[in-house]
């Protein structure tokens, strides 16, 4: 399968299931991590399974928080997906108001890849857009090389040596902060007097830093 090195491990399970049922009246379902049916991952698995095996999804839980009773209470968001090669009459969608909340059971007429009652269609990654607007070469990165970021020990060194950069130092949140709870800063240079931190070893060393690092970069 092309792109296959993308796909979560528990995508195996699914092909291994979805040759096994040929010929037969078996249904199949497996607890699963979430991703494999958001993302990229959707257009490299599901195209395999309903196309080439034919299978049908005949029933799924969206979305819900899943933990397990080893140390340290390792907690997963999972879907449950059902799946045959026969296609039910009727089938149904769970779905959750939270992730911890009960499951609202619905009844629809077809389930895709994205488990919505919706047509059957897969996203396919694209390197261009579908429309005309400018294209996107670049998501939002400092490209600092790391100088303009703190820690939360590091901005507390920081400003124990120069309590008055506090106010450039600001809070820095992006989804590896937010999805782990990670407390992060970076320096906030713009529209800020140079003459506020033009005396600052650590600042100046930083600008040092960042100013070396984007000459040697191609």
């Amino acid at each position: 399968m092309k792109d296959n090195g993308n796909l979560d491990y528990v995508t195996c399970w699914y092909k291994k299931a979805a040759l096994y049922i040929q010929g037969t009246e078996i249904e199949v379902a497996f607890v699963s991590t979430n991703s494999i049916c958001q993302g990229e991952q959707v257009a490299v698995l599901w195209p395999e399974l309903m196309n080439r095996h034919n299978i049908k999804i005949n029933f799924a839980h969206q979305t819900f928080k899943w933990s397990n009773e080893a140390r340290g209470k390792a907690a997963v968001y999972c879907v449950i997906i059902g799946f045959g090669l026969a296609d039910r009459e009727t089938k149904k969608i769970y779905q959750y108001v939270t992730v911890t909340s009960e499951p609202v059971e619905t009844l629809v007429k077809q389930v895709n890849a994205y488990l919505l009652d919706a047509p059957i269609l897969f996203i396919q990654k694209r390197s261009t857009p579908i429309c005309k607007v400018p294209e996107m070469v670049f998501g939002n990165m400092p490209n600092d090389g790391g100088n303009f970021f703190l820690s939360e020990e590091e901005r507390k060194q920081v400003l124990e040596k120069e309590p008055e950069l506090a106010e450039i130092i600001k809070p820095f949140l992006g989804a590896d902060e937010f999805i782990n709870n990670i407390p992060r800063y970076c320096i906030w240079l713009k529209n800020v007097s140079p003459a506020k931190y033009q005396k600052s070893k650590e600042i100046q060393h930083r600008i040092a830093e960042v100013k070396k690092m984007r000459e040697n970069s191609s």
